[in-house]
């Protein structure tokens, strides 16, 4: 199911967004204070790439057909948030995924730190781990606007450029230390995965459950294709993917 939702939210020109068959679950995972609940409904989902919109001006698009990893979360919050309103679901993801209104390819949150920032400065979402397991991300985040660059489109250059000098020095978790802060990891929290790569900050996102004393990664998988929780426990998976150096962990303000 898939919208290009074109109008004031309060104006929708369709009866309804969020699928009927999503709105038990988020009755049961507001219920058991659960948001994974809701994460389960979508699994086998296909992964799909490039999944926000592909023009500019940009369209607001939701859609429950296939996520990638960002929009997979994004959508999980805002459905828990929504509380099965239509209206109320789509304010959330707004405020997840655009900096600012109006809404356009400039204003869109293209890095997961824009994002963790701006709802850290909401309170909507804290940091976990501690500052002292946490050390300096030696990094100048400008793979975006390195890849627009000497491409020709209606895209302000200068304005992603400006978004990308103003997301400062960034910290996180080194992978070997996983073990060491997952005393502090709830199930519910979600985990972004540093990249290796200097000009970029996270590689991956995902949801954190705690199961018999692990800890594994429910996520849109793009190594698997699809919706599900990782086979193996996070502590794994960080040492079955060297590209990713380490990681941050939030605890979003699910309650609403």
């Amino acid at each position: 199911m898939k919208f290009w939702v074109f109008l004031l939210f309060p104006f929708i020109a369709f009866s309804q967004v969020i699928p009927s068959a999503v709105l038990p679950r988020i009755q049961a995972a507001r219920e058991k204070r659960n948001p994974l609940l809701i994460a389960e409904q979508f699994y086998g989902l296909p992964y799909a790439s490039h999944a926000l919109s592909k023009e500019n001006p940009e369209k607001f698009v939701v859609d429950f057909s296939g996520f990638d990893c960002v929009t997979f979360v994004e959508n999980v919050w805002s459905l828990y948030r929504s509380k099965g309103v239509d209206s109320v679901f789509l304010r959330e993801l707004e405020r997840i995924r655009y900096a600012r209104k109006p809404i356009s390819f400039e204003n869109r949150n293209h890095y997961l730190s824009a994002t963790f920032l701006q709802m850290e400065d909401k309170g909507l979402f804290k940091q976990v781990i501690p500052p002292l397991y946490r050390v300096l991300a030696v990094k100048n985040i400008d793979f975006l606007s390195q890849f627009l660059a000497p491409k020709k489109g209606m895209i302000v250059l200068p304005d992603i450029q400006k978004m990308e000098k103003d997301l400062g020095p960034m910290t996180y978790v080194p992978s070997a230390s996983f073990s060491h802060v997952s005393s502090y990891l709830q199930s519910g929290d979600v985990i972004a995965f540093v990249s290796k790569r200097k000009d970029l900050d996270y590689q991956h996102v995902g949801f954190i459950r705690q199961q018999k004393g692990q800890y594994y990664l429910v996520h849109a998988s793009q190594d698997r294709r699809k919706v599900c929780q990782s086979v193996e426990s996070i502590s794994v998976y960080l040492k079955n993917h060297p590209s990713m150096i380490g990681f941050n962990v939030f605890r979003p303000e699910y309650a609403h």
